[in-house]
């Protein structure tokens, strides 16, 4: 069975080619922006956290290394060990804890770093889908819209003349013409006909 389509407006056909076309652009732009979001979002991770807490553990070492003399001088200074040097003992332990907190972080970088690599290839996979359909097939759909435009429009002339015959191309005035011809022909013959039955009937009655 047939299929068959109603088109109401062309015009609306040139507005969805339009926006097809608008949307063609937007989607590349997203695609592109979304692309280096992530980028910088796994360099942040990567490469200035990784340096930062790199940073903060060489300091806090440094800081435990130094909280570590100044218990031992105390220490030294002082005639019992289980008294004296409260507050270095306190200061060793403080440093100590920041230090592990620090190796805790990169440690915990480290692994978002290489699980973000991960994630990336996959998000870069599905955006090329995207990417393909986009640059593929919405340029195939518009150029199959500017052929069926292009032959509703045509269409459209042949069928529905604006101003009558002479909006005609010369064929369809022809064809019009020998139907006009042939409708006067079969009209004189039925008029033609009727006048020799009247004749016939005045001969024959009384």
């Amino acid at each position: 069975m047939a299929e068959f389509a109603r088109v109401t407006s062309i015009n609306a056909l040139r507005d969805f080619k339009a926006a097809l076309i608008e949307f063609i652009e937007e989607a590349n732009v997203a695609l592109s922006e979304a692309q280096s979001d992530v980028q910088r979002s796994i360099w942040w991770v990567q490469q200035d956290r990784m340096a930062h807490w790199q940073r903060e553990i060489k300091k806090r070492a440094e800081k435990v290394a130094q909280a570590k003399s100044e218990l031992f001088k105390a220490q030294l200074a002082s005639n019992d060990v289980r008294t004296s040097a409260v507050l270095e003992r306190k200061a060793l332990a403080q440093a100590q804890r920041q230090l592990e907190e620090a190796e805790e972080k990169l440690r915990r970088v480290k692994k978002w770093a290489h699980a973000l690599d991960r994630e990336f290839m996959l998000f870069k996979a599905q955006c090329q889908q995207v990417s393909g359909a986009v640059a593929g097939d919405l340029p195939n759909a518009i150029a199959r819209l500017e052929r069926m435009i292009d032959s509703l429009q045509k269409y459209v002339t042949l069928a529905a003349p604006s101003s009558g015959r002479e909006a005609l191309s010369p064929n369809h005035a022809d064809a019009l013409s020998e139907v006009s011809s042939d409708a006067d022909s079969k009209s004189a013959a039925n008029e033609t006909g009727q006048i020799d039955d009247a004749s016939d009937n005045q001969e024959q009655s009384p």
